[in-house]
């Protein structure tokens, strides 16, 4: 799709709203947007705590099946 034809069919379903409330929200979102180039900005922080979470291995808090029943096992006996 292109970008007249996006902006289009946008144009299209917005005329096609009637809640005065979903008009607000959207006019909302695109000020949002318009004005801060749709960037967020993370503290340095944050940003090193993202990379540190996107470098973890992927199986760093999996357990087998073998141990999670072990240490499960006396929450799931009879009283």
């Amino acid at each position: 799709m292109t970008l007249q034809q996006r902006q289009s069919h946008l144009i299209q379903q917005i005329n096609l709203v009637k809640d005065e409330n979903i008009l607000m929200m959207l006019e909302d979102e695109l000020s949002y947007h318009l004005n801060n180039k749709g960037a967020v900005e993370l503290s340095e922080f944050d940003l090193n705590e993202l990379i540190s979470l996107a470098d973890e291995p992927d199986d760093k808090d999996i357990v087998s099946e073998t141990e999670y029943r072990k240490a499960t096992e006396r929450w799931r006996t009879k009283l």
